[in-house]
């Protein structure tokens, strides 16, 4: 009794690690938890839970923190003046319609959740639409790592290790670079976009007397 007493508290102590560390670094604490999972250090519905509950929660944290930011921005007068109802009320329109993809293509994207969010919380996204977005994208998310875990080696021996690492790599770095493609991609969208300068408003060179 008193050594499973001891394995309940480690186990329970390494999930609320995982649960904290999501606050941090989503990636990194899901991908840790995986590998402890697949490693026979903590069990997989613990770790699975821990990593998801602290996704799931930090989330909605971030919400209510924008939510937060637009009440007392409603109520101050600086804020007010530097805000614009038009500006607003279209912003409110855009993530109306196109706010629920743009949750769904975050969870792809590092770096686009912190703003997304927040902004979710302060342009009055439906709470409900968003917990239940975000539910559905960090259940998918830490499943899909656990799984791609379980098959991949518990005591890695040469080359083995480097397919280890090389998959952890991916799951840590590939996010962040494909996010980096698509922002280029999408900036050279906007530049292909903007019409071009007609010939007679571009500068010209003074003639030669």
């Amino acid at each position: 009794m008193f050594v499973d007493s001891q394995i309940l508290e480690a186990q329970l102590a390494l999930a609320a690690a995982i649960f904290f560390g999501t606050f941090v670094y989503e990636d990194g604490a899901t991908v840790l938890a995986a590998t402890l999972t697949a490693g026979g250090r903590l069990d997989p519905g613990l770790g699975l839970v821990a990593a998801f509950l602290g996704i799931w929660v930090g989330d909605i944290g971030l919400y209510a923190l924008g939510s937060t930011f637009s009440r007392f921005a409603a109520r101050s007068r600086r804020f007010a003046r530097l805000l614009e109802p038009e500006a607003l009320a279209k912003a409110e329109t855009w993530f109306e319609k196109r706010g629920s993809m743009a949750l769904v293509m975050s969870r792809a994207i590092p770096g686009s959740r912190l703003p997304l969010y927040l902004a979710s919380g302060a342009l009055r996204l439906p709470l409900r639409r968003f917990v239940r977005i975000t539910g559905i994208c960090s259940a998918v998310w830490v499943s899909a790592i656990f799984a791609v875990w379980q098959f991949l080696p518990t005591n890695p021996v040469g080359s083995q290790r480097h397919l280890l690492w090389t998959v952890a790599a991916l799951f840590l770095v590939g996010p962040w670079f494909l996010g980096k493609v698509l922002q280029r991609l999408a900036a050279k969208r906007r530049i292909s976009r903007q019409p071009e300068e007609p010939a007679c408003l571009r500068p010209c060179a003074p003639l030669a007397s």
